[in-house]
């Protein structure tokens, strides 16, 4: 790379230590010294201790100080514990010069936990992204190269154009790794790829590492005799086309997003398929019979598991009229075809697992509200839907290669990651990637006001109770943040609002590239933004210093997610860094959370005693709870067996070549 001359000049220089000022270099040794056995606290201390040393260095100085610390570990074999210390000390300084901002003692300690391959819990707005940069910048030491991984293309990029400046100045090569596969995109990932740093989403890792293995696959081997005519002729042998040229280090951002709420479903790559002409006509002719079918008389539903069951008077109905089924069209059952359809009709709903863009079926993602154009669903799934919205029908693709997120990211020789809320799964980070959770205390206390949950018998009259507490804020001029589980909500509240004649915003996956604008806007007085909880990660909301003389920003969480952590993430974009704020919590018997998983529960509330405007008491809250947890668990044990399914056909695969 680039620098990679002008370093190894430098040993000489670093054995006389010529090239620093005074005595700093006995005072690194002798603060290096020793590293492991200390604490994070002691190693803290002896950061701080190097810092107005570092300040006297000239710019020079202080990158020839990082080109010690390279030859140290590439050249002298030392290990990255021997040089933490220093190397948070000249990428503490640096960051000072080239952003402004000084790393605060707790992002210190968060980079200390994520330097030993553990999980940083940091609270939202506490700055992890700039957290990021320490470890980045010890791992980068070692050459490997360090993938840098975030939960969508909007925040890597936003984190890479925030690091460049401190990783340019010290001659760190940094990389964007750009979305999707194809000769166009070849160049700008392997390049991206050789850098020592690079910045990219977390499922596009996967699927380039899926490429490569598939490349791999693919290339002719030629065997002894073509190795050796290549060496004979003094040639290197070309070996298969691939961008990514190793898994030494990952830095997760939002970790517990990317390894358990994105681990229900794995990395798929499929190839183009050599559909017959017309096939169209099987999803078209399974929709029609699907809406000639039954509720109970033919199929069941169990909402739970999202799976629908024919009775065998439904099963009868399937070949009522065989000269309807377009056989010749037909690339799996026939009953499949019309189990997808059905569940297209009841099932998946659009604004809520899908939006329909520009005559295109846009799956959404159910934890962040974001929309992937690319993603589709399995099996004719993506196809039966397609149908019943009377869109375009897409041919479907071949599955080339498949594989679980658990699997992918245990490749790493090490993998780190920080999140607002890893208490919750410590064991289940501990059990598929044996890396603790770390608690990282706040850098000020919070002043975050958190009010009693509010149960309400419908969601009508939620949605009303909404209504009046935005009213009620909105008059006071406290900035309001909504959010919501889905797209449907929103709009479902936006509605409410404007009959009080409320001027706010609405933030949909319809809106997705203006996120940044209106969310910067969402701390100001008087602002009142309804978004889907993808506003709970990773974009800064600021506040005015008269919102916070109002009482900060106020959070409405409405409706309980499947996991509690999503609900505290939300919760977790006020009250930052010490300011004001306030959060509570809204929820109705008619509830996703309730109907799906427990809808015993859901009536049992229907039949409680609630106030003129449909409230209950707060007690039932409990309930919510409890169904929440058991919703956790379930979930769990599925990743669980799918990790193990993934494993026991990996296992196979290797008896069956041998």
């Amino acid at each position: 790379m680039a620098q990679s001359n002008r370093k190894v000049t430098l040993a000489s220089q670093y054995d006389r230590g010529a090239f620093l000022k005074g005595k700093f270099v006995q005072t690194a040794k002798k603060l290096s010294r020793k590293q492991g056995g200390l604490s994070d606290k002691e190693k803290l201390s002896r950061i701080n201790k190097l810092g107005a040393q570092m300040e006297a260095l000239s710019d020079e100085e202080l990158r020839d100080a990082s080109d010690v610390l390279i030859e140290r570990v590439r050249l002298k074999g030392e290990s990255l514990d021997d040089v933490v210390i220093t190397a948070f000390a000249i990428l503490r300084e640096v960051s000072r010069r080239t952003t402004g901002l000084f790393h605060y003692d707790v992002q210190i300690l968060g980079g200390l936990g994520l330097v030993k391959g553990g999980i940083a819990e940091m609270a939202t707005g506490e700055g992890k992204t700039l957290a990021v940069s320490l470890p980045a910048y010890v791992f980068s030491l070692a050459g490997k190269g360090v993938h840098v991984v975030t939960v969508n293309s909007y925040l890597a990029e936003r984190d890479y154009e925030f690091s460049k400046p401190i990783f340019d100045f010290l001659n760190i090569s940094i990389g964007y790794l750009p979305e999707g596969g194809g000769v166009e995109a070849e160049g700008a990932k392997k390049a991206a790829y050789d850098c020592d740093i690079t910045y990219g989403v977390g499922y596009e890792y996967g699927f380039d590492y899926m490429r490569d293995q598939l490349a791999i696959m693919k290339h002719p081997d030629g065997g002894p005799g073509e190795t050796l005519r290549f060496a004979i002729l003094g040639l290197e042998r070309p070996g298969p086309d691939v961008a990514q040229r190793s898994l030494a280090y990952a830095i997760i951002d939002e970790v517990d997003s990317v390894l358990i709420d994105e681990a229900g479903s794995p990395l798929l790559i499929s190839e183009a398929s050599k559909d017959l002409e017309g096939f169209e006509q099987a999803y078209l002719a399974a929709k029609r019979l699907a809406h000639d079918l039954v509720e109970e008389e033919h199929f069941s539903i169990d909402y739970n598991k999202r799976s629908i069951k024919l009775s065998p008077a439904g099963k009868r109905e399937l070949f009522r009229d065989r000269k309807a089924v377009p056989w010749r069209m037909l690339r799996r059952p026939w009953e499949t075809y019309v189990l997808n359809a059905l569940k297209a009709i009841y099932l998946f709903k659009r604004d809520e697992q899908y939006v329909v863009d520009d005559d295109a079926v846009v799956i959404v993602d159910e934890f962040t509200g974001r929309p992937f154009p690319d993603r589709s669903w399995r099996e004719g799934q993506h196809q039966a839907v397609e149908t019943e919205e009377g869109v375009e029908i897409r041919a479907e693709g071949e599955s080339s290669a498949s594989m679980t997120r658990q699997r992918f990211y245990a490749l790493y020789d090490r993998i780190c990651g920080l999140t607002g809320t890893g208490s919750e799964s410590a064991g289940e980070f501990w059990h598929f990637f044996q890396v603790p959770v770390t608690p990282i205390p706040f850098n000020k206390p919070s002043q975050r006001i958190t009010k009693p949950e509010r149960v309400f018998l419908d969601h009508e009259s939620m949605y009303e109770a909404i209504g009046e507490e935005i009213a009620r804020l909105n008059g006071l001029g406290q900035p309001v943040l909504v959010g919501t589980r889905t797209i449907k909500d929103s709009e479902a509240i936006s509605e409410v609002i404007e009959t009080k004649a409320i001027p706010h915003q609405v933030l949909t996956a319809k809106q997705d590239q203006e996120e940044e604008d209106i969310l910067s806007r969402a701390g100001e007085v008087g602002s009142v933004l309804i978004a889907t909880n993808m506003a709970g990660r990773g974009t800064h909301i600021g506040l005015s210093d008269e919102a916070k003389d109002l009482g900060g920003l106020h959070v409405i969480a409405v409706e309980r997610n499947e996991s509690s952590r999503i609900d505290r993430q939300l919760i977790g974009r006020g009250a930052r860094q010490g300011q004001p704020g306030s959060a509570q919590s809204f929820v109705s018997a008619d509830d996703y959370l309730l109907k799906t998983y427990s809808p015993e529960v859901a009536k049992k509330l229907k039949q409680s005693r609630a106030k003129a405007n449909g409230e209950l008491s707060s007690r039932h809250s409990q309930l919510f709870d409890k169904v929440q947890a058991a919703v956790e668990r379930e979930r769990y044990e599925g990743r669980l067996r799918m990790a193990e399914r993934d494993e026991w056909m990996e296992d196979t695969k290797a008896t069956l070549a041998r």
